[in-house]
Protein backbone atom coordinates (compact mmCIF):
# COMPACT_ATOMS: atom_id res chain seq x y z
CA UNK A 1 0.00 0.00 0.00
CA UNK A 2 1.32 3.47 -0.89
CA UNK A 3 2.14 5.74 2.01
CA UNK A 4 -0.55 8.21 2.98
CA UNK A 5 -0.37 11.21 5.29
CA UNK A 6 -2.60 13.74 7.00
CA UNK A 7 -1.62 17.29 7.93
CA UNK A 8 -2.89 19.11 11.00
CA UNK A 9 -2.90 22.93 11.06
CA UNK A 10 -2.81 24.20 14.65
CA UNK A 11 -3.56 27.92 14.52
CA UNK A 12 -2.93 29.41 17.96
CA UNK A 13 -2.75 32.88 19.50
CA UNK A 14 1.00 33.21 19.01
CA UNK A 15 1.48 31.44 15.69
CA UNK A 16 0.62 28.62 13.31
CA UNK A 17 1.92 25.07 13.41
CA UNK A 18 1.67 22.34 10.79
CA UNK A 19 2.12 18.72 11.83
CA UNK A 20 2.54 15.68 9.61
CA UNK A 21 1.11 12.30 10.64
CA UNK A 22 1.48 8.97 8.90
CA UNK A 23 -1.23 6.33 8.47
CA UNK A 24 -0.36 4.85 11.88
CA UNK A 25 -0.96 8.19 13.58
CA UNK A 26 2.73 8.81 14.23
CA UNK A 27 3.95 12.42 14.26
CA UNK A 28 6.72 12.73 11.68
CA UNK A 29 7.40 16.43 11.22
CA UNK A 30 6.43 19.87 12.56
CA UNK A 31 6.90 23.40 11.27
CA UNK A 32 5.98 26.73 12.91
CA UNK A 33 5.47 30.36 11.91
CA UNK A 34 4.68 33.23 14.32
CA UNK A 35 2.38 36.17 13.60
CA UNK A 36 2.41 39.73 14.88
CA UNK A 37 0.72 40.71 18.13
CA UNK A 38 -0.75 44.20 17.73
CA UNK A 39 -1.72 45.82 21.05
CA UNK A 40 -3.45 49.19 21.23
CA UNK A 41 -3.45 51.80 24.02
CA UNK A 42 -6.33 49.98 25.77
CA UNK A 43 -4.44 46.70 25.82
CA UNK A 44 -6.67 45.07 23.20
CA UNK A 45 -4.87 42.50 21.08
CA UNK A 46 -5.47 42.21 17.34
CA UNK A 47 -3.95 40.17 14.55
CA UNK A 48 -3.86 40.47 10.79
CA UNK A 49 -6.20 37.74 9.47
CA UNK A 50 -4.52 37.75 6.07
CA UNK A 51 -1.15 37.17 7.73
CA UNK A 52 -2.64 34.24 9.62
CA UNK A 53 -4.02 32.74 6.42
CA UNK A 54 -0.79 33.21 4.49
CA UNK A 55 1.14 31.66 7.39
CA UNK A 56 -1.19 28.66 7.34
CA UNK A 57 -0.49 28.15 3.64
CA UNK A 58 3.24 28.69 4.00
CA UNK A 59 3.70 26.45 7.04
CA UNK A 60 2.07 23.54 5.18
CA UNK A 61 4.36 24.13 2.21
CA UNK A 62 7.37 24.20 4.57
CA UNK A 63 6.20 20.97 6.20
CA UNK A 64 5.74 19.04 2.96
CA UNK A 65 9.02 20.24 1.53
CA UNK A 66 10.99 19.49 4.71
CA UNK A 67 9.52 15.98 5.04
CA UNK A 68 10.24 15.04 1.44
CA UNK A 69 6.85 13.38 0.92
CA UNK A 70 4.94 13.75 -2.33
CA UNK A 71 2.04 16.18 -2.39
CA UNK A 72 -0.18 13.42 -3.79
CA UNK A 73 0.30 11.37 -0.60
CA UNK A 74 -1.46 14.01 1.54
CA UNK A 75 -5.01 12.68 2.01
CA UNK A 76 -6.49 15.28 4.31
CA UNK A 77 -5.95 18.49 6.29
CA UNK A 78 -7.37 19.03 9.77
CA UNK A 79 -7.64 22.35 11.62
CA UNK A 80 -7.28 23.15 15.31
CA UNK A 81 -7.61 26.77 16.33
CA UNK A 82 -7.79 29.51 18.95
CA UNK A 83 -11.52 29.37 19.53
CA UNK A 84 -12.46 32.78 20.94
CA UNK A 85 -10.69 34.89 18.32
CA UNK A 86 -13.32 36.66 16.22
CA UNK A 87 -13.41 38.38 12.87
CA UNK A 88 -15.75 39.82 10.27
CA UNK A 89 -15.15 39.78 6.53
CA UNK A 90 -16.98 40.39 3.28
CA UNK A 91 -18.59 37.47 1.46
CA UNK A 92 -16.12 37.72 -1.39
CA UNK A 93 -12.87 35.79 -1.05
CA UNK A 94 -10.80 38.59 -2.53
CA UNK A 95 -12.03 40.97 0.20
CA UNK A 96 -10.17 40.66 3.49
CA UNK A 97 -11.34 41.46 6.99
CA UNK A 98 -9.74 44.62 8.28
CA UNK A 99 -9.95 43.79 11.98
CA UNK A 100 -9.56 40.70 14.14
CA UNK A 101 -9.74 40.65 17.93
CA UNK A 102 -7.95 37.99 19.91
CA UNK A 103 -9.52 35.80 22.58
CA UNK A 104 -7.70 37.61 25.40
CA UNK A 105 -9.35 40.96 24.66
CA UNK A 106 -11.49 42.18 27.56
CA UNK A 107 -12.76 45.41 26.07
CA UNK A 108 -15.77 45.47 23.75
CA UNK A 109 -18.73 44.42 25.87
CA UNK A 110 -21.57 46.77 25.04
CA UNK A 111 -23.53 48.27 27.99
CA UNK A 112 -22.27 45.70 30.48
CA UNK A 113 -24.58 46.73 33.33
CA UNK A 114 -27.64 46.62 31.07
CA UNK A 115 -26.69 43.20 29.76
CA UNK A 116 -26.16 41.90 33.25
CA UNK A 117 -29.64 42.89 34.32
CA UNK A 118 -31.44 42.08 31.11
CA UNK A 119 -30.13 38.90 29.61
CA UNK A 120 -27.09 37.46 31.37
CA UNK A 121 -28.91 34.56 33.02
CA UNK A 122 -30.85 33.66 29.87
CA UNK A 123 -27.61 33.63 27.88
CA UNK A 124 -25.89 31.47 30.49
CA UNK A 125 -28.71 28.93 30.56
CA UNK A 126 -28.76 28.56 26.78
CA UNK A 127 -25.05 28.70 26.05
CA UNK A 128 -23.50 27.42 29.29
CA UNK A 129 -21.27 30.52 29.34
CA UNK A 130 -21.32 33.45 31.76
CA UNK A 131 -21.60 36.78 29.98
CA UNK A 132 -18.09 37.99 29.20
CA UNK A 133 -16.20 39.99 26.55
CA UNK A 134 -13.86 36.99 26.33
CA UNK A 135 -16.33 35.24 24.02
CA UNK A 136 -16.95 36.15 20.35
CA UNK A 137 -20.55 37.42 20.68
CA UNK A 138 -19.65 40.88 21.99
CA UNK A 139 -16.51 41.07 19.81
CA UNK A 140 -18.49 40.38 16.65
CA UNK A 141 -21.08 42.95 17.69
CA UNK A 142 -18.32 45.49 18.36
CA UNK A 143 -16.69 44.83 14.99
CA UNK A 144 -19.98 45.21 13.14
CA UNK A 145 -20.59 48.55 14.86
CA UNK A 146 -17.06 49.95 14.71
CA UNK A 147 -15.41 48.77 11.49
CA UNK A 148 -16.10 51.32 8.77
CA UNK A 149 -18.78 50.12 6.36
CA UNK A 150 -19.56 46.94 8.29
CA UNK A 151 -23.02 47.98 9.46
CA UNK A 152 -24.19 48.75 5.91
CA UNK A 153 -22.78 45.48 4.59
CA UNK A 154 -24.45 43.55 7.43
CA UNK A 155 -27.84 44.97 6.44
CA UNK A 156 -27.28 43.49 2.97
CA UNK A 157 -26.24 40.13 4.50
CA UNK A 158 -22.88 40.64 2.81
CA UNK A 159 -20.70 39.86 5.82
CA UNK A 160 -19.31 36.67 7.30
CA UNK A 161 -18.93 36.43 11.08
CA UNK A 162 -16.73 33.77 12.53
CA UNK A 163 -13.88 32.27 14.44
CA UNK A 164 -10.48 31.38 13.00
CA UNK A 165 -11.52 27.92 11.78
CA UNK A 166 -14.30 29.45 9.68
CA UNK A 167 -11.94 32.07 8.27
CA UNK A 168 -9.31 29.49 7.30
CA UNK A 169 -11.85 27.15 5.73
CA UNK A 170 -13.44 30.02 3.80
CA UNK A 171 -10.11 31.21 2.43
CA UNK A 172 -8.74 27.72 1.77
CA UNK A 173 -11.82 26.85 -0.30
CA UNK A 174 -11.80 30.15 -2.24
CA UNK A 175 -14.99 31.27 -0.52
CA UNK A 176 -17.05 28.18 -1.38
CA UNK A 177 -17.31 26.78 2.17
CA UNK A 178 -18.61 28.79 5.13
CA UNK A 179 -18.64 26.33 8.02
CA UNK A 180 -17.66 25.79 11.63
CA UNK A 181 -17.91 22.85 14.01
CA UNK A 182 -19.91 22.41 17.20
CA UNK A 183 -16.92 22.92 19.51
CA UNK A 184 -16.15 26.35 18.04
CA UNK A 185 -19.81 27.36 17.82
CA UNK A 186 -20.35 26.46 21.48
CA UNK A 187 -17.71 29.02 22.54
CA UNK A 188 -19.22 31.99 20.71
CA UNK A 189 -21.97 32.67 23.31
CA UNK A 190 -24.42 32.70 20.38
CA UNK A 191 -25.07 28.96 20.22
CA UNK A 192 -27.80 27.11 22.12
CA UNK A 193 -25.97 23.99 23.31
CA UNK A 194 -29.23 22.17 24.07
CA UNK A 195 -31.01 22.89 20.78
CA UNK A 196 -27.64 22.72 18.97
CA UNK A 197 -28.29 25.72 16.78
CA UNK A 198 -27.57 29.43 16.60
CA UNK A 199 -29.97 31.13 18.98
CA UNK A 200 -31.91 33.86 17.18
CA UNK A 201 -32.88 35.68 20.39
CA UNK A 202 -29.29 35.93 21.60
CA UNK A 203 -28.05 36.92 18.17
CA UNK A 204 -30.59 39.74 18.06
CA UNK A 205 -29.49 40.97 21.49
CA UNK A 206 -25.99 41.37 20.09
CA UNK A 207 -27.28 42.99 16.90
CA UNK A 208 -26.44 39.97 14.77
CA UNK A 209 -28.52 37.87 12.39
CA UNK A 210 -28.32 34.10 12.88
CA UNK A 211 -28.64 33.52 9.14
CA UNK A 212 -25.33 35.32 8.62
CA UNK A 213 -23.40 32.83 10.76
CA UNK A 214 -21.59 29.77 9.46
CA UNK A 215 -23.14 26.35 8.97
CA UNK A 216 -22.42 24.22 12.05
CA UNK A 217 -21.10 20.72 11.33
CA UNK A 218 -19.77 17.72 13.21
CA UNK A 219 -16.05 17.94 13.93
CA UNK A 220 -15.35 14.97 11.66
CA UNK A 221 -17.26 16.43 8.71
CA UNK A 222 -15.66 17.33 5.42
CA UNK A 223 -15.45 21.13 5.43
CA UNK A 224 -14.58 21.41 1.76
CA UNK A 225 -11.53 20.85 -0.40
CA UNK A 226 -8.44 22.98 -0.89
CA UNK A 227 -5.63 23.25 -3.39
CA UNK A 228 -3.90 25.57 -0.91
CA UNK A 229 -3.55 28.39 -3.42
CA UNK A 230 -2.32 26.03 -6.12
CA UNK A 231 0.17 24.10 -3.99
CA UNK A 232 -1.74 20.83 -4.45
CA UNK A 233 -2.49 19.77 -8.01
CA UNK A 234 -5.50 17.79 -6.81
CA UNK A 235 -7.69 19.34 -4.08
CA UNK A 236 -7.31 17.82 -0.61
CA UNK A 237 -10.30 17.43 1.75
CA UNK A 238 -10.37 19.54 4.90
CA UNK A 239 -11.37 16.90 7.42
CA UNK A 240 -10.09 14.93 10.39
CA UNK A 241 -11.89 11.78 9.20
CA UNK A 242 -9.49 9.50 7.37
CA UNK A 243 -10.81 6.40 5.67
CA UNK A 244 -8.03 3.81 5.79
CA UNK A 245 -8.53 0.60 3.78
CA UNK A 246 -9.59 -2.29 5.99
CA UNK A 247 -6.65 -4.49 5.03
CA UNK A 248 -4.31 -1.89 6.52
CA UNK A 249 -6.30 -1.75 9.76
CA UNK A 250 -6.35 -5.51 10.50
CA UNK A 251 -3.96 -6.41 13.27
CA UNK A 252 -3.88 -2.82 14.56
CA UNK A 253 -6.78 -3.00 17.00
CA UNK A 254 -9.50 -2.64 14.37
CA UNK A 255 -11.83 -5.58 13.91
CA UNK A 256 -13.21 -6.56 10.52
CA UNK A 257 -16.96 -7.01 10.60
CA UNK A 258 -18.00 -10.32 9.01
Amino acid sequence: MAESYIISIDQSTQGTKALLFDQDGMLLQRKDLPHKQMINEKGWVSHDPEEIYQNAVQVVKNLVEASGISKESVKGIGISNQRETSLVWEKRPEKQSRTLLSGNVQGPLKSAAVWRNRAAEMIRKKTGLALSPYFPASKLAWLKENVEGAEALAKKHALCFGTIDTWLVYRMTHGTSYKTDYSNASRTQLFDIFEQRWDEEICQLFGLDAQDLAEVCDSDSCFGETDLDGFFEKPVPITVYWEIPMEHCLGRGVWKKE
